[in-house]
């Protein structure tokens, strides 16, 4: 049975009237050519690249050691939460003199639990995968797009199909307006909307048991102070390079650069707390592996950020705690699988592959999903 049976009839309704110019081979997965967490990093923090005071008490010091806390000992963070999405160029949909890429997104978020004895496991619920037709709304007629709509809302198929307009007010971190890179980006917001869910599930688990969540990636608008308040951690491997720190630290000044800061933080140790935004969010770095193994000074660390709702200084005894957890994550390393091995908590990376480990590969998509008029054609 073809997989992708529910999202023919979406493919007869847009070719239905509008010309169609499909890819090469059917699908042709769109690949950026940045790092999109670092692009969300410098997103989020444009306004703010000179960061003034250390926002933590009682310490001031711009390095603390964090040596790492291990599960046994105390079993601190019990949820990791991760995405993943491939996104693919299905052709261009033309329409008298206006033209739309038409993209097809793989998405799908996970979150495993690690028992106290170390196993880890994806438990029943916590992994989320659907289907997306990205195409800009404005460039075909409404015709068109409320009947692929209406396909969508009757299908039957086991997938959760949505069209999604590209053209919109989501976080484009580039500023572009290259279409296929827009649905690109819409993709990838639509699966950070996936982990925010799941994240949301996850916090009346941590009421309950006090088990801490680490979810990839910052801490961004979608992430409502109200709501997202206690319990989990943002972890960006991948960060903004942009930041100037002027603190003051034993009576004087100093200024440095973030490449200053993090070149002289040593492993198993974390700077100091800051804040972002009107201090809602704080943020601080963690060097999870020693600089001589490595090959350049900014790999190994990790940015971390921690939701701040009172908007004070935060308490540097949970920060060091926090810390001394996440570092003794680092291992085991999924060297040269990944080109991020060197930050990589090893249980947000196992959370990555259930989510790619049930995406359809690139040969059943290809094979499957087929323009109507190319389907008779063979």
């Amino acid at each position: 049975m073809n997989p992708f049976a529910a999202l023919h009839p979406a493919l007869a309704a847009l070719s239905d009237g509008p010309k169609v110019l499909p890819a090469t081979g059917q699908a042709q997965e769109f690949l950026q050519r940045f790092d999109l967490d670092e692009q969300y990093d410098r997103m989020r923090t444009s306004d703010e690249k000179i960061v003034n005071d250390i926002a933590e008490t009682p310490s001031n010091s711009i390095y603390v050691e964090t040596p790492p806390l291990p599960r046994t000992e105390e079993h601190v963070f019990q949820w990791f939460v991760d995405g993943s999405v491939k996104t693919y160029f299905l052709g261009t949909l033309v329409e008298h003199e206006r033209n739309t890429p038409v993209l097809l997104g793989q998405i799908g978020a996970a979150a495993v639990k690690r028992e106290d004895d170390g196993r880890i496991h994806a438990p029943s619920g916590h992994a989320r995968r659907k289907l997306i037709l990205l195409l800009n709304k404005s460039q075909i007629s409404p015709g068109v797009w409320d009947r692929t709509k209406a396909v969508l809302r009757d299908s039957s198929g086991r997938l959760a199909l949505e069209l999604v307009d590209t053209n919109d007010d989501s976080p484009n971190p580039t500023g572009g307006k290259e279409p296929r890179s827009r649905a690109a980006h819409r993709d990838n917001w639509q699966m950070r909307l996936e982990e925010k869910d799941l994240l949301a599930d996850l916090l009346s688990e941590h009421d309950r048991t006090g088990a801490w969540i680490a979810i990839d990636g910052g801490i961004g608008k979608e992430f409502k102070v109200q709501t997202f308040d206690r319990g989990f951690v943002g972890v960006i491997k991948n960060f903004s390079k942009e930041q100037i720190f002027q603190l003051a630290s034993r009576g004087r000044t100093v200024q440095l650069s973030l490449f200053d800061l993090l070149a002289k933080l040593q492993v198993s140790h974390r700077t100091a707390a800051f804040v972002r935004g009107e201090g809602h969010v704080a943020f601080w770095y963690i060097r999870i592996r020693e600089q001589r193994h490595l090959e350049y000074p900014l790999m190994g660390v990790l940015k971390i950020e921690f939701p701040n709702p009172h908007r004070g200084l935060v308490d540097t005894e949970t920060i060091t705690h926090l810390s001394r957890a996440l570092v003794a994550e680092r291992s085991v390393s999924p060297h040269g699988k990944d080109p991020r091995w060197h930050a990589h908590l090893y249980p947000i990376y196992q959370a990555e592959q259930v989510i790619k480990n049930g995406f359809f590969s690139d040969e059943t998509l290809r094979a499957g999903v087929k323009w109507p008029s190319l389907a008779a054609a063979r």
